[in-house]
């Protein structure tokens, strides 16, 4: 710890170290989750089960680009209407089917499908349950590839229990080791793991693609004025607000980890 007066000298005098902060580390983008996928060599008139597709754009993405041919699959009705819009729109009928379903219960055939693509799912429900359905889907030898943000050790306990109640979070699930454990369970091997940090963040704030004080300043605000927003908009939508504000900022400070998981199924 330093002293005060040291304290006083780093802050007044010229630092390398400030230099260093102020390079890039030239941090990947989102697109390194496709640049993944891509490597794990997928061929044409194989088949995915995007799992969680929200609006399908992945599921078409990555049927476009590979030759593949795709479920895309989302337990919400709003969805299930934003991907068949999406798949319409694109003419990818031939290749993407839109699928009702939720991972704890998978709409497929036992060993049908090649791959599973997993992104921003597995925190938000039970992971033993959704990595079994997962494995049940998957053809011996087959992959999933799975986004997921978890918490670390910087998490404090508070600030761990507001989060999970805000976002819908699964505490089992928030944690890397029962996750993991989950997996083998499941009967899957991990094949690679890549915990990224903040890497996309600061790519984003380095393109321009974020604004981390947009979000800091809601929280401010919210934080001001809690009770008269809860009064005007309900508690769950001021929890829903915060939650939402807090995620990048969490993963900039290390108390988040967004981690990349390509599993495979034993043979």
């Amino acid at each position: 710890m330093p002293t005060v007066q040291e304290l006083y000298e780093l802050w007044a005098g010229d630092s390398e170290l400030a230099d260093d902060l102020a390079r890039s580390l030239e941090p990947r983008s989102t697109e390194s989750l496709f640049e993944t996928f891509a490597a794990l060599n997928p061929q044409p008139g194989q088949v995915l089960a995007d799992v969680g597709a929200r609006d399908a754009l992945h599921a078409i993405r990555l049927a476009r680009t590979h030759g593949l041919r795709a479920f895309a699959i989302d337990p919400m009705p709003f969805h299930y209407e934003l991907s068949r819009r999406a798949v319409a729109e694109t003419g990818m009928e031939h290749a993407v089917e839109v699928v009702e379903g939720a991972i704890e219960e998978l709409p497929l055939e036992d060993e049908s499908v090649d791959w599973v693509w997993c992104r921003d799912v597995l925190i938000h429900v039970d992971a033993r349950r959704g990595l079994a359905e997962c494995a049940r889907v998957l053809r011996p030898g087959g992959v999933m590839l799975a986004y997921v943000t978890l918490a670390t050790e910087r998490l404090e306990p508070r600030e761990k229990r507001e989060l999970i109640e805000a976002s819908a979070i699964s505490e089992e699930s928030f944690h890397p080791e029962s996750l993991e454990a989950a997996a083998r369970d499941a009967g899957f091997t991990l094949r690679s793991v890549d915990r990224l940090g903040s890497e996309w963040r600061q790519r984003m704030l380095e393109d321009g693609a974020w604004d981390v004080s947009d979000d800091l300043l809601r929280v401010a605000r919210l934080l001001r004025n809690t009770d008269e927003l809860v009064e005007r908009h309900g508690a769950p939508a001021v929890s829903v607000e915060w939650g939402s504000n807090v995620w990048g900022v969490y993963q900039m400070l290390g108390k988040t980890c967004p981690t990349v998981y390509v599993w495979e199924k034993h043979a």
